[in-house]
């Protein structure tokens, strides 16, 4: 929330960038948008489903474990008597139901990282179909544009990935242990729900920050099948495919590598690591229910 409220004026901008581009855009380019939201959108939407799912099963937990709370929380007065039970109960089942929200801004951020690959495919289009040295001048302009707002985008992004990273791995491991552990299974289906939740949360923004660098450097071999500009070799043309060889990633030196595909998949097996290694340890602590 704090990262959202630094950067509210850049994510404004970016969202009326979209609405404004989206509401003018021409018929076969909205045809485009629909096509592609409905491919990729996906992804959102199974990941907001198993946020619901995994914070209404905490919620509804009390009704099945042998627990007062959604969590297994201690105080040091009693909480057996009403009003104080009901506060209590409401009090966790909100903070759940605020923290699970936030999975509606890594879904933004998502949307925002489409948006400008679509732009881009866009372009790559229009570049086969210059024709002139005034049309590619145009195109040199669109390009410049989208490579900026692609920077801001990513300037966004990279913070709030950051968080999510973080966060969860230590989710992934920690709830780990209620997996492996002697736990009832109604928990550990519980803590499935909870990793399986944070584990898609990475993919939301790593899948379209791998489509965008390689968008990026299709515009420069769209430049090497455009007829005009095959046979019109000049610097500009240069300095644009150049430029293409440096697409915007996500990343934050000494924190968060370039997020990517890559990247998810050493992410899944480090996790995975960490996963075992807690496994064994506790293995040496009290008997494995598999």
């Amino acid at each position: 929330m704090l990262i959202c409220k630094m950067m509210r004026d850049k994510m404004q901008f970016v969202l009326d960038e979209m609405e404004f581009y989206i509401r003018d855009a021409v018929p076969h380019e909205r045809e485009m948008f629909l096509e592609h939201t409905k491919k990729y959108g996906i992804v959102n939407v199974i990941s907001l489903f198993l946020a619901t799912c995994t914070i209404i099963g905490f919620i509804m937990g009390p009704l099945i474990l042998p627990q007062s709370f959604p969590t297994e929380a201690k105080y040091p007065f009693s909480v057996d008597t009403h009003p104080l039970y009901d506060i209590i109960y409401i009090q966790q089942s909100t903070v759940g139901i605020q923290v699970i929200a936030m999975t509606a801004i890594d879904c933004q951020m998502s949307m925002m990282l489409w948006y400008i690959v679509f732009r881009i495919k866009i372009l790559q289009k229009q570049t086969l179909k210059v024709k002139n040295a005034y049309e590619f001048s145009i195109f040199v302009q669109k390009h410049e544009y989208l490579l900026w707002l692609a920077n801001e985008i990513t300037n966004i992004v990279r913070y709030i990935l950051l968080t999510t990273v973080s966060m969860t791995t230590l989710s992934i491991i920690m709830g780990g242990v209620h997996i492996v552990g002697n736990q009832p299974m109604i928990e550990k289906m519980q803590f499935t729900f909870v990793v399986s939740a944070y584990a898609s949360l990475v993919f939301l923004n790593a899948w379209p920050s791998e489509i965008l660098m390689r968008s990026c450097e299709g515009i420069g071999t769209a430049i090497y099948e455009s007829e005009w500009i095959g046979g019109n070799f000049n610097k500009d043309l240069v300095f644009v495919i150049q430029r293409c060889e440096r697409p915007p990633v996500i990343t934050i030196a000494g924190f968060l590598p370039i997020l990517s595909l890559n990247y998810y998949t050493k992410f899944l097996s480090k996790t995975l690591s960490f996963f075992t290694t807690l496994r064994i340890v506790l293995a040496k602590l009290e008997p494995i229910s598999i």
